[in-house]
C-alpha cells in the first residue's frame, strides 16, 4: 500500500477547507499512514540530498507547509492533515506531494552542508487512543537532524534543525512520546 489509507480505514471521510491551506479531516482509524501517492517510495524521496528548505506560514503566523528542495530542482511539499481518533481527540499525520516549482515569495532556509548528500530518514509514530499515526519525519546526516512533525495547532507543522522563527518547533506531542523507526 502506497502511503495513505487502506480500504478498511476509509471510514467516514470528510473534508474541511481552510483559506490558508488544505486541511483534511479523517475519522475513526486504527493505523494512520503518511499520505503519499507517487510511484517512487517516500523513503527514497526523503533520502535525496537537500539543497534548501522553504517554510510557508499562514496568516496566523503558524507554519503550514514545508518544501524540502533537492538538487534535481524538485521538492517534497509537506503539510499536516488532522484525523479524529476518539471523541474530542485528533492527531496530525503528514501528507507529502512532489512539486516541480519552489514556493513563491516564501521564506527560504539554506540547509547545512551535511544534508548535501544522501541522508537517513526516520518516521515518527505517535500512539493515541488506540491509534498509531505517522506524524513526523527525521532527516539525519552525521550528527545533524531536521525534524518535521505535526504541530500543536491543527493543520500546522513544527520544524527543528533549520534556523528558527517564532512558533517553529511546537510539536503536537512532546517529542519524546514519538517512536522513531527507519523509513524503508
Amino acid at each position: 500500500m502506497k502511503g495513505g489509507l487502506s480500504d478498511a480505514t476509509k471510514i467516514a471521510m470528510s473534508h474541511a477547507e481552510n483559506s490558508s491551506q488544505r486541511c483534511r479531516w479523517i475519522t475513526f482509524m486504527n493505523s494512520l499512514l503518511f499520505a503519499w501517492n507517487e510511484s517512487t517510495t517516500l523513503a527514497d524521496e526523503l533520502r535525496a540530498p537537500i539543497k534548501q528548505v522553504f517554510l510557508e506560514f499562514g496568516p496566523h503566523r503558524r507554519l503550514m507547509f514545508v518544501t524540502i528542495w533537492r538538487f534535481d530542482e524538485t521538492g517534497l511539499r509537506v503539510h499536516s492533515e488532522m484525523h479524529d481518533v476518539a471523541e474530542w481527540r485528533e492527531v496530525g499525520v503528514l501528507s507529502f506531494s512532489r512539486v516541480s516549482t519552489p514556493p513563491d515569495e516564501k521564506a527560504t532556509t539554506v540547509v547545512v552542508p551535511a544534508f548535501n548528500r544522501e541522508i537517513r530518514a526516520f518516521k515518527l509514530v505517535i500512539e493515541e487512543s488506540g491509534t498509531s499515526a505517522e506524524s513526523g519525519v527525521v532527516l539525519r546526516a552525521d550528527s545533524d537532524e531536521i525534524v518535521v512533525v505535526a504541530g500543536a495547532d491543527p493543520c500546522t507543522l513544527a520544524v527543528s534543525g533549520v534556523p528558527s522563527a517564532p512558533h517553529i518547533f511546537e510539536p503536537e506531542y512532546p517529542i519524546n512520546r514519538y517512536t522513531r523507526a527507519p523509513m524503508i
